[in-house]
């Protein structure tokens, strides 16, 4: 697995009068009543929260195309959708081909300090044929959801948390390719087998200070990857429900 990010461009302030202020918070008040999307709860955001299903290859809002690491490989089936089947079931499905690996992100940065918890559900149904991090060639993975420290920069830091065939878990494993991205196994088909959604709640900013030995200096982002292009296998996992959270 490797990371390249991109640098987040950045947006220019618009002026708002009183008025139009007013009437958004107008807006907004009907949508935290009506749909559930937005809410008051400012201690999470929802980074899943599409309201409908998008075509295979369509973008979703915030939701970007390598956004997190360029597309490696032949660029056969390189498949990803935004399902929504109800409030109740939607997710992010996506998978890979023969020899490639793709990244989904997403495009608001943030501070570790401020939103110190990731949780967020997965579902591995198919995991790259010998996949292991720990050796070059087969490293491989269907499941990752990464933390991507100041991005767009040669020194970036990333912290994946992965879906393993085996491996020690929770144990911080250092890139092959590259010394600043590290891993944490929080599952593995030897283990926890597949096809079956668990639930994770992690403290990013205690993981990234336990792994990296220091604290974070720089904003971050979030993305997720599929990768079996070292393997020239094919994988396969879902998203749902990905929260950041200040507690």
């Amino acid at each position: 697995m490797r990371h390249y990010p991109i640098r987040i461009a950045g947006r220019t302030p618009v002026r708002t009068s009183a008025a139009c202020v007013l009437a958004l918070g107008f807006v907004l008040g009907a949508l935290i009543t009506t749909s559930g999307k937005t809410h008051a709860d400012t201690q999470a955001v929802r980074l899943d929260d599409f309201d409908r299903t998008y075509g295979p290859g369509e973008e979703y809002g915030k939701w970007e195309l390598q956004k997190i690491a360029p597309f490696f490989g032949s660029g056969e089936e390189q498949f990803f959708q935004f399902v929504h089947k109800g409030d109740d079931e939607h997710y992010i499905h996506l998978r890979s081909g023969d020899n490639n690996s793709f990244s989904l992100g997403v495009e608001q940065d943030f501070r570790l300090e401020d939103w110190p918890i990731l949780a967020w559900e997965w579902k591995v149904t198919r995991l790259p044929d010998g996949g292991d991090v720990r050796v070059k060639a087969r490293d491989d993975q269907a499941g990752a959801m990464c933390v991507i420290v100041d991005p767009g920069l040669v020194g970036f830091d990333s912290l994946c948390y992965i879906w393993e065939n085996s491996g020690p878990k929770d144990e911080p494993i250092t890139s092959t390719k590259r010394d600043d991205s590290r891993y944490l196994i929080l599952r593995t088909a030897k283990e926890d087998g597949s096809g079956k959604w668990y639930s994770e709640r992690r403290n990013i900013l205690e993981d990234y200070t336990r792994v990296f030995g220091k604290a974070p200096q720089e904003k971050a982002i979030i993305g997720i990857q599929i990768d079996s292009d070292s393997t020239e296998s094919s994988a396969e996992a879902y998203y749902r429900n990905i929260y950041r959270r200040k507690s």
